[in-house]
């Protein structure tokens, strides 16, 4: 029985390393690809498995199985990648909420990766789709601009905050 080809990096022939310019590059079975491109393939349920890795014309060269399983250095540069990739600041608080004309206008008040809290408006069309439950407690919203933000535990939002956000969540 032939076995199916999914694309596995072999990780012993892979060394990731970082680049000109602040890019992620990849040497890869004798070839360097000196700006490389990560993906989640299933960026809720498993963000730190199964990470396409691509080239800079968005050429897939492979998947990279799992994070954990590079050295130290290369896990690094892997994970500030996808940290940039995938930015999603913590929502602290529902501010406003608007709906109007098929869209739901929010201002929320947000702390980024560094701790810093500021403000911000977004949109979001087509709110069944667009905010989500990730757990019984997180919630991921993601606007009109791909931008996303997480509610890491509703339990941690003031009361008028989940009242706000209350009617959006599915």
């Amino acid at each position: 029985m032939d076995t199916l080809d999914l694309g596995i990096l072999d990780i012993t022939q892979a060394e990731f390393y970082s680049g000109a310019g602040g890019f992620a590059g990849l040497r890869y079975k004798g070839e360097d690809y000196p700006h490389i491109i990560l993906r989640r393939i299933m960026p809720l349920a498993q963000p730190f498995t199964y990470i396409s890795v691509a080239d800079h014309e968005n050429k897939e060269i492979g998947i990279l199985k799992a994070v954990d399983e590079l050295p130290q250095a290369q896990r690094e540069i892997v994970l500030t990648e996808l940290d940039n990739r995938y930015y999603s600041p913590e929502v602290l608080e529902v501010v406003s909420v608007q709906d109007k004309l098929g869209y739901v206008y929010m201002e929320l008040r947000l702390k980024n990766k560094k701790g810093v809290e500021y403000k911000k408006n977004c949109a979001v069309k087509d709110v069944s789709r667009n905010i989500r439950m990730l757990s019984a407690t997180s919630v991921i919203i993601f606007d009109v601009d791909g931008n996303r933000y997480i509610v890491e535990d509703l339990k941690r939002l003031s009361r008028q905050s989940l009242r706000k956000l209350d009617a959006y969540l599915f």
